[in-house]
This record gives C-alpha cells, sequence and structure tokens, in this order.
C-alpha cells in the first residue's frame, strides 16, 4: 500500500493497495477503447450486439438503448422532454459512463409510438414488460476496456498483483468529476443548506482544463453578471444555465439552486455521501487488509450486517452515511466519527433535503468483487475484460495500474 497523488486524495482515496510502479497509458483513447454491457439479475448481458428478453403482459416498456458518448442522466432527461413523460415515468438501472459505447436497459411508463431520433443513440429493440427496469433488477456491468501506451512492465507488475490482493472498493472518479472535482462539495454544500457556498464552488472555482467559454462565462458569473454568463455559457452547460436563468430574473440563490434537475441534484447529494465513504475506507486500510475484519468492524454475512465477531466470517462492510445505519465500533469507529466532525457532516442532514433529494444511509463492501478477471498484453497495450457488481467502478481497478497524477490526462 502506497500514498495516492494528491488528486485523488481530495476525493478520499488516500491510497493504492499495489506497490508497484505507475503504468501510465490512456483509457478511452476512442469509445470505443471503453465498452460497458449491463448484466441483470438474471446473468442476462445486454450486450452491445443485441439481447433477448421475454416479455411480459404490463404498462412498462423496456428499451435497449446503446450510446456512444452520450450521458446517461441528460439522455433520460431529453427523452422525458420529447416523450412529454414525468420524473417517474422513466427509469434505469444504473448510469454509466459517459465517453465510451454503452449499452443498456432504459424503461417507459405507457405505450410508445415513436422514438425521438437522438444523435449518437441506438435504440435496439423494445418489450413489454409488466414492472420497470430498477437498479435492485440489475447485478453489475461487463467491461472491454483498452488501456493504450502503458509501461508493460508496470502493467503486468499491477495487475499480477491486483489478482492476489483486496482491492478497495473506492468510488471511483466519475462520482466526482476529473476537469472539474467537485460533484461532492456541491452535495456537501446543500446538505449544509449553504447556498453561497454552493455558488462559490459552482462558479468562482475555475479549474485549468477547463474550455476558455466555460471559465470566461464563470468569472461573469462570479462577479454577479448572470445574464453575460447565461449568453457565455455553452448549451450543455444544464445545470449552470438553470441557476443562472433564475438568477437573472431575480429568484433568490436557494430557489435558483433548486432549478437545477432533481436527477443532478440528487447526485450532488450522492457525491457526498461517496466522498465520506471513500474517506472511511481509507481510514479502514490503514488499519489492515480489506479481506480480513479487525476489531469493531461490521461483516455481511448471508445478507445480514452484524458486528465482527471471531469465528463469524463475512465481508467487512463500512457505512455510507445516512439515516438507518449503525457505526463500526472501537477504534475504527472513533476515527470515522473524527471524519464526520471535520467535515461538518452527520447522517441526520440526509434526511433534512427537499423533496426528492433525502437520503437513506447503506452499507458497501470494502473490497472489489471483480469477476472473469483477464488482461491481455500487446504492443504497449493492454486489453482488460471484467465483470463488476453494481455500484463499484471499472476506473478504481484502473487507476491501481495507471497511478495517474493528473486522472484527464489518461482519459479518466
Amino acid at each position: 500500500m502506497i500514498e495516492a497523488s494528491s488528486f485523488d486524495r481530495e476525493l478520499g482515496m488516500l491510497y493504492y493497495v499495489t506497490d508497484t510502479c505507475p503504468a501510465g497509458g490512456v483509457i478511452k483513447a476512442s469509445p470505443d477503447d471503453f465498452v460497458v454491457e449491463e448484466v441483470l439479475r438474471d446473468g442476462t448481458v445486454v450486450a452491445v450486439d443485441g439481447v433477448s428478453l421475454q416479455p411480459r403482459v404490463g404498462n412498462w416498456v423496456w428499451i435497449h438503448v446503446v450510446k456512444r458518448n452520450v450521458d446517461t442522466l441528460k439522455l433520460v432527461i431529453k427523452l422525458s422532454k420529447t416523450l412529454g413523460l414525468g420524473r417517474r415515468d422513466i427509469s434505469i438501472g444504473g448510469i454509466k459512463d459517459t465517453k465510451a459505447v454503452t449499452s443498456q436497459i432504459i424503461s417507459i411508463r405507457g405505450a410508445i409510438s415513436n422514438l425521438p431520433k437522438i444523435p449518437n443513440v441506438e435504440f435496439k429493440g423494445m418489450w413489454s414488460m409488466d414492472k420497470p427496469i430498477t437498479p435492485s433488477l440489475i447485478y453489475g456491468n461487463r467491461f472491454t476496456i483498452v488501456l493504450r501506451s502503458v509501461d508493460v512492465k508496470c502493467a503486468e507488475e499491477a495487475l499480477q498483483t491486483l489478482q492476489k490482493t483486496a482491492v478497495p472498493n473506492y468510488y471511483g472518479y466519475q462520482r466526482f468529476g476529473t476537469i472539474r472535482p467537485v460533484s461532492h462539495l456541491l452535495g456537501k454544500a446543500l446538505l449544509r443548506k449553504d447556498p453561497e457556498a454552493f455558488f462559490d464552488v459552482m462558479f468562482c472555482r475555475v479549474f485549468p482544463y477547463e474550455s476558455d467559454a466555460a471559465k470566461k462565462a464563470r468569472e461573469l458569473a462570479c462577479r454577479g453578471e448572470y445574464q453575460k454568463a447565461l449568453e457565455v455559457f455553452p448549451k450543455k452547460f444544464i445545470e449552470e444555465r438553470a441557476v443562472l436563468r433564475r438568477l437573472a430574473s431575480g429568484v433568490d440563490l436557494w430557489n435558483a439552486i433548486m432549478s437545477i434537475p432533481v436527477q443532478i441534484l440528487r447526485i450532488y447529494v450522492e457525491a457526498a455521501q461517496s466522498y465520506l465513504f471513500n474517506r472511511f475506507l481509507s481510514k479502514r486500510m490503514e488499519l489492515g487488509p480489506l479481506d480480513r475484519p479487525v476489531e469493531g468492524d461490521l461483516v455481511e454475512v448471508n445478507g445480514q450486517v452484524v458486528y465482527h465477531v471471531e469465528g463469524l466470517g463475512g465481508e467487512v462492510v463500512l457505512p455510507v452515511v445516512g439515516p438507518g445505519v449503525r457505526m463500526p465500533r472501537d477504534k475504527l469507529g472513533e476515527v470515522l466519527l473524527r471524519v464526520l466532525k471535520e467535515e461538518r457532516l452527520e447522517a441526520e442532514l440526509f434526511l433534512k433535503m427537499p423533496k426528492g433529494l433525502r437520503a437513506y444511509g447503506s452499507y458497501r463492501r470494502t473490497r472489489l468483487e471483480v469477476r472473469d478477471f483477464s488482461w491481455r498484453l500487446a504492443e504497449g497495450d493492454v486489453e482488460l475484460r471484467f465483470t463488476l457488481p453494481r455500484g463499484s467502478y471499472a476506473t478504481v481497478l484502473l487507476r491501481e495500474v495507471v497511478k495517474p497524477a493528473e486522472p484527464h490526462r489518461h482519459g479518466f
């Protein structure tokens, strides 16, 4: 175990479990280098080239969607608006990577006559179903990833180590951003009901690798020139434009923030939970390997979460902060409570959010469960194939190989 880069540390990921040299390399050199295929709970793979499902009589339609370089949530929002659907009339089993080729199921309530034509989105099949697709019906995702221009020796050493080491089940870069790693900061501002802090993070923090247009727009917004900033921000900046539009019309800051689509606001809240979990997990790594329970640990045994006792076995878990979960005991519990105090957050804040943003706590395994893991090295590239359960991140595995100081330079 070695200390991670300063970038990763800001996201709560304090360590690499592998102590091998950085292999470098680039992921997502093209969308075809990062293929994500949803795996249903019964083992059915929603493959890029097609899937066969058994229809059922009901008022839902499941749609097989393959997209390239398209944000999942923004696709859902576009479909909702185009088809005139309410928030509860369209559902997904999980959010996929944007810069990738992804294959998944989206479900829509009611009859569908025509689906809109959307660039880089292909609707490959539709089935009548008796219920919507939900996260509970998804096992996870199958990944086929090409990492290009690596140091082959370092990559091979890291991959061999990963096969015999308990890998930390961190929340990956996608939860926070790499060009603008601020989703968790926005979430913390929401939880603290601090609209000024939210505004400061969204508009007054400008990062080096943003586009010139985005930099200029943020500077204008930070100075209070809302209408000018709105004119400069490209249309893809849905969140920023929503806030500015309201501010320019005279709405107060908190209500302007609440004009952001609720699906996106919820991502911010969940990013704050993810950041806290990453910090918890890093602290737990300091106490010993993740596949060996220590005193005070919580473990999952036959689907139940209990305190560890000698000889009980089970998988070590940590809380994703929120109401309804217990904290570890003893030294580990004391350490984690200090983390919450440092962040000025507590579980009850997640229930004090506006409707649609309230979040409960849960438990998450401390180690990454990697299935069907294989790789092939050839001419400075490495192709990896593996399956992860829902909620786990391929980038967490890849960062152990690449060890990026600036993740966006490597395609993260």
